[in-house]
């Protein structure tokens, strides 16, 4: 009898010492005889990426802000996962991150999106060229600008809005209505139906609210792959019982994104008029690619990317020049100089691209906002799997290294960019090889084949939103505060404290 009940509590004995034999087998290789091994860095790093979700997920976005102190401790290279190093060495930057670096996305990293089938998401580097090709011609020159009424037209309407909002005399969100000048852009260029958050009388504070439960949900899904889509399983019924506003909000926008995908991908006419229809209609990728879910998926990655990063750029932009007086004094006297010229039969020649992205001025403190704002505050992470090996600081790095830099390192090295946390727009007013320097540094779109591929339209947006508010109106900042904007958690956007309220003003 004894001995029966020996060998039966040995069956879950034995399991639990193999199973810590396992790991404990695991940890040993990947501290002593992993390729990266001696790769400086935190052991418990190497070991698991639970270093990675308790910064991100239980903190809620502050990996970042380790990566940043590991590199103080360890230097410029250092391990921060099991199979992945951090760099942090600008001239590296534009070394790795190049047209003919054939890089692939790493799948891990990026699945926080849920969308791996889109061209931002797809990992493979051949299979992305060929889903960014199906899309390419809606972002090119040629295109956008054809796309410059349209814009004009949101300007204006944003605009008239702020004129009735400065009569009323109450201070008005920015934040909220440069979001929703954003993404009226991109869904109007992008989707069946756009958005019209224009129209709303609040600036679509909800709206823009449930951004931010959105990029948190995504951070945690990044860990565990299932949390989105069971979110959106759910019956709607049951979301509406459980979750928060900001999770209610979050489930009935992507679920508008997948009714318009369904009505792109079920035309009986195919057409351009939108890039998911375009999407479509192209003969770049297989019918395979233009399934429902997939085009969902474009739809996520191009909304949330298009109106985020924008948003955020001419929030940025907006607090720096209100903050300074003799920037705001600068800018605005360029921008009276430029209005009293006539352009092309214009009315107003600040509603002329080709104008204003020639203002030397305008074009200094557009360049400092996209330089501090660093709309994407997430790592790029690329992995090289054909067989080369990359140098870096004196380590051979073997393919299928996961390798990251960030935006922000580039942007904040104060050895490119003396006082890096001051909004200064005449550092970009320099001789020419002055500026060829510091541009090979500047990277807010990304570099290489994997860069942004709105950048004109943001940069069109960006010229047009900035000469003609500050053109048209004074403000006073309302209650706030630079770290009101500042990013104090990491979701891939950056985003500020939660108890902020975002840029407010007191129009003149």
């Amino acid at each position: 009898m004894g001995f029966k009940l020996f060998a039966y509590l040995t069956v879950p004995i034995l399991l639990a010492l193999v199973s810590v034999a396992g790991i404990a087998s695991v940890a040993l290789y990947r501290l002593y005889f992993h390729p990266l091994s001696q790769v400086p860095g935190p052991k418990l790093a190497a070991i698991s990426r639970l270093y990675d979700f308790y910064y991100d997920c239980i903190l809620g976005g502050k990996f970042v802000f380790k990566i940043e102190e590991l590199h103080k401790i360890y230097g410029p290279i250092v391990r921060i996962g099991p199979n992945e190093v951090h760099i942090n060495d600008p001239d590296f930057f534009d070394e790795f991150y190049n047209v003919t670096s054939r890089l692939d996305k790493d799948p891990w990293y990026y699945a926080f999106v849920a969308s791996q089938d889109a061209g931002f998401g797809t990992a493979n580097v051949d299979l992305h060229r060929a889903r960014r090709k199906a899309m390419s011609r809606f972002f090119a020159n040629s295109a956008i600008s054809s796309l410059e009424s349209s814009s004009r037209e949101k300007v204006a309407k944003l605009c008239r809005r702020l004129e009735g909002m400065r009569k009323e005399g109450k201070p008005v969100n920015l934040s909220n209505a440069f979001r929703c000048l954003a993404a009226d852009s991109v869904t109007d260029y992008c989707m069946p139906r756009g958005f019209n958050l224009l129209d709303s009388i609040d600036f679509a504070d909800d709206y823009n609210r449930q951004a931010r439960t959105i990029s948190y949900i995504a951070v945690w899904h990044r860990h565990i792959p299932i949390i989105i889509p069971l979110f959106m399983r759910m019956p709607k019924w049951f979301v509406e019982m459980t979750s928060t506003e900001g999770g209610k909000m979050a489930f009935d926008f992507q679920a508008d994104l997948a009714r318009q995908a369904a009505e792109a991908a079920h035309a009986e006419k195919r057409s351009d008029k939108s890039v998911l229809d375009g999407i479509v209609n192209s003969d770049a990728i297989p019918e395979s690619d233009k399934t429902v879910d997939r085009l969902t998926q474009e739809a996520r990655t191009l909304v949330g990317a298009g109106s985020e990063t924008t948003g955020i750029a001419l929030e940025t932009i907006t607090f720096h020049v209100l903050a300074n007086p003799e920037v705001r004094r600068r800018l605005k006297q360029e921008l009276a100089e430029t209005a009293s010229k006539a352009t092309k039969g214009l009315e107003n020649p600040l509603a002329d691209y080709a104008t204003i992205r020639h203002l030397p001025y305008l074009t200094a403190v557009i360049n400092e906002g996209l330089r501090l704002s660093n709309s994407v505050s997430g790592r790029l992470a690329r992995v090289d799997r054909r067989n080369k090996d990359t140098e870096s600081k004196s380590y051979v790095l073997p393919p299928g290294t996961v390798i990251s830099m960030a935006i922000r390192a580039n942007h904040t090295a104060e050895t490119i960019y003396p006082d890096p946390l001051a909004f200064k727009p005449e550092r970009w007013l320099v001789g020419p090889d002055e500026l060829k320097r510091l541009e090979k540094y500047f990277v807010p779109f990304g570099r290489g084949g994997r860069s942004c591929i709105g950048k004109e339209l943001a940069l069109m947006n960006l010229y047009l939103t900035v000469a003609n508010v500050f053109h048209a109106f004074d403000a006073d900042l309302y209650h706030t505060a630079r770290r009101d904007l500042e990013i104090e958690h990491d979701f891939f956007s950056p985003f500020p404290p939660l108890e902020s309220k975002g840029l407010r003003v007191m129009l003149k």
